[in-house]
Protein backbone atom coordinates (compact mmCIF):
# COMPACT_ATOMS: atom_id res chain seq x y z
CA UNK A 1 0.00 0.00 0.00
CA UNK A 2 1.50 3.29 -1.02
CA UNK A 3 1.22 6.51 0.93
CA UNK A 4 -0.75 8.14 -1.86
CA UNK A 5 -3.48 5.49 -1.47
CA UNK A 6 -4.16 6.55 2.10
CA UNK A 7 -6.53 9.25 3.22
CA UNK A 8 -5.49 11.92 5.64
CA UNK A 9 -6.75 10.13 8.74
CA UNK A 10 -7.72 13.41 10.38
CA UNK A 11 -10.33 13.84 7.64
CA UNK A 12 -11.73 10.31 7.67
CA UNK A 13 -11.02 8.44 10.89
CA UNK A 14 -8.26 7.51 13.33
CA UNK A 15 -6.83 4.64 11.26
CA UNK A 16 -5.43 4.47 7.74
CA UNK A 17 -7.90 4.08 4.90
CA UNK A 18 -7.60 3.34 1.20
CA UNK A 19 -9.13 6.14 -0.83
CA UNK A 20 -8.75 5.09 -4.47
CA UNK A 21 -8.07 1.36 -4.94
CA UNK A 22 -6.97 0.08 -8.32
CA UNK A 23 -9.80 -1.13 -10.57
CA UNK A 24 -8.40 -4.67 -10.32
CA UNK A 25 -8.66 -4.55 -6.52
CA UNK A 26 -11.86 -6.18 -5.15
CA UNK A 27 -12.21 -3.12 -2.93
CA UNK A 28 -12.89 -1.01 -6.03
CA UNK A 29 -16.01 -3.08 -6.85
CA UNK A 30 -17.13 -2.84 -3.22
CA UNK A 31 -16.78 0.93 -3.31
CA UNK A 32 -18.80 1.02 -6.53
CA UNK A 33 -21.61 -0.92 -4.85
CA UNK A 34 -21.86 0.97 -1.57
CA UNK A 35 -21.30 4.36 -3.20
CA UNK A 36 -24.11 4.02 -5.72
CA UNK A 37 -26.70 6.02 -3.75
CA UNK A 38 -24.54 9.12 -3.38
CA UNK A 39 -21.91 8.84 -6.10
CA UNK A 40 -19.11 8.92 -3.54
CA UNK A 41 -17.66 6.76 -0.79
CA UNK A 42 -18.60 7.81 2.69
CA UNK A 43 -15.97 7.79 5.39
CA UNK A 44 -17.89 5.04 7.19
CA UNK A 45 -17.22 2.67 4.30
CA UNK A 46 -13.62 3.77 3.86
CA UNK A 47 -13.01 2.75 7.46
CA UNK A 48 -13.47 -0.89 6.37
CA UNK A 49 -10.85 -0.65 3.65
CA UNK A 50 -7.87 -2.34 5.35
CA UNK A 51 -10.02 -5.44 5.95
CA UNK A 52 -13.00 -4.95 3.61
CA UNK A 53 -14.51 -8.44 3.51
CA UNK A 54 -17.35 -7.57 5.97
CA UNK A 55 -18.25 -4.33 4.16
CA UNK A 56 -20.92 -5.52 1.74
CA UNK A 57 -22.56 -7.85 4.24
CA UNK A 58 -22.62 -5.14 6.91
CA UNK A 59 -24.14 -2.61 4.51
CA UNK A 60 -26.78 -5.04 3.24
CA UNK A 61 -27.59 -6.14 6.78
CA UNK A 62 -28.62 -2.70 7.98
CA UNK A 63 -30.52 -1.97 4.75
CA UNK A 64 -32.39 -5.28 5.04
CA UNK A 65 -33.38 -4.34 8.58
CA UNK A 66 -34.44 -0.72 8.01
CA UNK A 67 -35.58 -0.77 4.39
CA UNK A 68 -37.32 -4.13 4.15
CA UNK A 69 -40.62 -3.64 2.27
CA UNK A 70 -42.10 -6.55 4.25
CA UNK A 71 -41.58 -4.85 7.62
CA UNK A 72 -44.72 -4.40 9.70
CA UNK A 73 -43.23 -1.39 11.50
CA UNK A 74 -43.42 2.08 10.01
CA UNK A 75 -40.08 2.88 8.33
CA UNK A 76 -39.73 6.16 10.23
CA UNK A 77 -40.08 4.35 13.56
CA UNK A 78 -37.22 2.00 12.76
CA UNK A 79 -35.08 5.00 11.77
CA UNK A 80 -36.07 6.67 15.04
CA UNK A 81 -35.00 3.57 16.98
CA UNK A 82 -31.67 3.66 15.13
CA UNK A 83 -31.36 7.36 15.97
CA UNK A 84 -32.11 6.59 19.61
CA UNK A 85 -29.13 4.24 19.75
CA UNK A 86 -26.96 6.99 18.28
CA UNK A 87 -28.24 9.51 20.83
CA UNK A 88 -27.52 7.18 23.74
CA UNK A 89 -24.01 6.42 22.41
CA UNK A 90 -23.40 10.11 21.58
CA UNK A 91 -22.59 9.09 18.01
CA UNK A 92 -23.08 12.24 15.94
CA UNK A 93 -22.21 10.52 12.65
CA UNK A 94 -25.04 7.97 12.95
CA UNK A 95 -27.49 10.50 14.37
CA UNK A 96 -26.85 13.01 11.58
CA UNK A 97 -27.56 10.42 8.90
CA UNK A 98 -30.39 8.48 10.49
CA UNK A 99 -31.98 11.47 12.13
CA UNK A 100 -32.22 12.92 8.63
CA UNK A 101 -33.69 9.66 7.30
CA UNK A 102 -36.22 9.63 10.12
CA UNK A 103 -37.32 13.21 9.48
CA UNK A 104 -37.61 12.63 5.72
CA UNK A 105 -39.69 9.49 6.17
CA UNK A 106 -41.91 11.10 8.80
CA UNK A 107 -42.51 14.03 6.46
CA UNK A 108 -42.83 16.66 9.20
CA UNK A 109 -39.61 18.44 10.18
CA UNK A 110 -41.11 20.27 13.14
CA UNK A 111 -42.64 17.15 14.63
CA UNK A 112 -39.45 15.18 13.90
CA UNK A 113 -37.40 17.70 15.87
CA UNK A 114 -39.79 17.43 18.81
CA UNK A 115 -39.70 13.63 18.67
CA UNK A 116 -35.89 13.55 18.64
CA UNK A 117 -35.85 15.91 21.61
CA UNK A 118 -38.27 13.62 23.43
CA UNK A 119 -36.07 10.60 22.70
CA UNK A 120 -33.01 12.50 23.91
CA UNK A 121 -34.82 13.23 27.18
CA UNK A 122 -36.40 9.75 27.51
CA UNK A 123 -39.75 11.55 27.53
CA UNK A 124 -41.98 9.17 25.60
CA UNK A 125 -45.29 9.80 27.37
CA UNK A 126 -46.41 12.47 24.94
CA UNK A 127 -49.61 11.32 23.19
CA UNK A 128 -49.37 14.13 20.66
CA UNK A 129 -46.05 12.65 19.48
CA UNK A 130 -46.21 8.91 20.15
CA UNK A 131 -48.88 6.26 20.31
CA UNK A 132 -48.79 3.94 23.32
CA UNK A 133 -47.16 1.26 21.15
CA UNK A 134 -44.49 3.60 19.85
CA UNK A 135 -43.72 4.92 23.33
CA UNK A 136 -43.40 1.38 24.67
CA UNK A 137 -41.07 0.33 21.86
CA UNK A 138 -38.87 3.37 22.47
CA UNK A 139 -38.75 2.58 26.19
CA UNK A 140 -37.82 -0.97 25.29
CA UNK A 141 -35.12 0.24 22.87
CA UNK A 142 -33.66 2.53 25.51
CA UNK A 143 -33.42 -0.33 27.99
CA UNK A 144 -31.85 -2.65 25.43
CA UNK A 145 -29.29 0.02 24.53
CA UNK A 146 -28.33 0.89 28.10
CA UNK A 147 -28.94 -2.28 30.12
CA UNK A 148 -28.96 -5.32 27.85
CA UNK A 149 -28.14 -7.61 30.76
CA UNK A 150 -31.48 -6.68 32.35
CA UNK A 151 -33.71 -7.76 29.47
CA UNK A 152 -36.42 -10.18 30.61
CA UNK A 153 -39.26 -12.15 29.05
CA UNK A 154 -41.62 -9.84 30.93
CA UNK A 155 -40.45 -7.00 28.66
CA UNK A 156 -41.90 -8.93 25.71
CA UNK A 157 -45.13 -9.69 27.58
CA UNK A 158 -45.58 -6.00 28.43
CA UNK A 159 -45.25 -5.06 24.77
CA UNK A 160 -47.75 -7.73 23.72
CA UNK A 161 -50.29 -6.46 26.26
CA UNK A 162 -50.52 -3.11 24.48
CA UNK A 163 -50.82 -4.66 21.05
CA UNK A 164 -47.25 -4.90 19.75
CA UNK A 165 -46.90 -7.98 17.56
CA UNK A 166 -43.99 -10.36 17.86
CA UNK A 167 -42.91 -9.32 14.36
CA UNK A 168 -42.84 -5.66 15.41
CA UNK A 169 -40.86 -6.62 18.52
CA UNK A 170 -38.35 -8.50 16.36
CA UNK A 171 -38.02 -5.55 13.98
CA UNK A 172 -37.37 -3.16 16.89
CA UNK A 173 -34.76 -5.52 18.34
CA UNK A 174 -33.08 -5.86 14.96
CA UNK A 175 -32.91 -2.09 14.44
CA UNK A 176 -31.62 -1.38 17.94
CA UNK A 177 -29.12 -4.23 17.95
CA UNK A 178 -27.84 -3.46 14.45
CA UNK A 179 -27.04 0.10 15.43
CA UNK A 180 -25.37 -1.00 18.64
CA UNK A 181 -22.76 -2.41 16.25
CA UNK A 182 -22.59 0.66 14.04
CA UNK A 183 -22.25 3.26 16.78
CA UNK A 184 -19.44 1.27 18.39
CA UNK A 185 -17.68 0.90 15.05
CA UNK A 186 -17.98 4.63 14.39
CA UNK A 187 -17.04 5.81 17.88
CA UNK A 188 -14.13 3.38 18.24
CA UNK A 189 -12.51 4.52 14.99
CA UNK A 190 -13.35 8.21 15.29
CA UNK A 191 -15.11 8.27 11.91
CA UNK A 192 -15.78 11.84 10.79
CA UNK A 193 -18.82 13.01 8.88
CA UNK A 194 -16.82 15.15 6.48
CA UNK A 195 -18.36 16.71 3.37
CA UNK A 196 -20.94 13.99 2.79
CA UNK A 197 -24.50 13.90 1.55
CA UNK A 198 -26.64 13.20 4.60
CA UNK A 199 -29.19 10.40 4.67
CA UNK A 200 -30.53 8.00 2.08
CA UNK A 201 -33.72 9.96 1.44
CA UNK A 202 -34.48 13.40 0.05
CA UNK A 203 -36.75 15.84 1.87
CA UNK A 204 -39.84 14.24 0.30
CA UNK A 205 -38.85 10.85 1.71
CA UNK A 206 -37.84 9.45 -1.67
CA UNK A 207 -34.69 7.29 -1.93
CA UNK A 208 -31.66 9.00 -3.43
CA UNK A 209 -30.55 7.28 -6.63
Amino acid sequence: MSTQDLNDTTECCWIETIDTPAESDPLHAMYQEVGAAHGKIHNLYKAFSLQPKPLIAADRHYRDILHNEQNQSEPWLLELLASQVAIIAECDYALTNHGANFAALLGDKVKATRMLEAVTNDDFEQPELFTAKQAALLQYGAKLSRRPEQMREQDIEDLRKIGVSDTEILEAVQATSCFAYWVRFINALGIQLGNESVGLFDEAGNPRV
